[in-house]
């Protein structure tokens, strides 16, 4: 159970890192959108005809941090279903059946 345990430490930790990022991101989203809704309403941002810079302002200060959250996530869920592969003692070795190719092969090597 312990090495369990130490098998899924860096998962653990991703996921920390995750939720972290997740967590600025729905915080610079909120900051984002009160700077938006602000210029607007002084009247410095028109939104027709400045949608790249509103979408570009909004991918450089939170956008990124979602999708790097969305990045650590997935790597610690990866990290959590690899399964080590282990072969015990009384673990019987199975070997595939010999195809075709094989002992067309194994005929080859005869006559070299």
């Amino acid at each position: 159970m312990n090495k369990r345990i130490t098998q899924l430490i860096p998962s653990i930790i991703l996921y920390i890192f995750a939720g972290l990022l997740a967590i600025y991101a729905v915080w610079a989203y909120s900051y984002w959108v009160d700077i938006i809704s602000q210029a607007r309403a002084a009247g410095q941002l028109a939104p027709s005809g400045n949608e790249y810079d509103i979408t570009s302002y909004y991918m450089s200060n939170c956008g990124q941090y979602f999708i790097y959250a969305l990045l650590l996530a997935a790597a610690g869920l990866i990290l959590q279903r690899k399964q080590p592969m282990s072969v015990t003692e009384d673990t019987p070795v199975q070997h595939k059946k010999a195809g075709k190719e094989d002992c067309e092969l194994d005929e080859w090597f005869d006559e070299v």
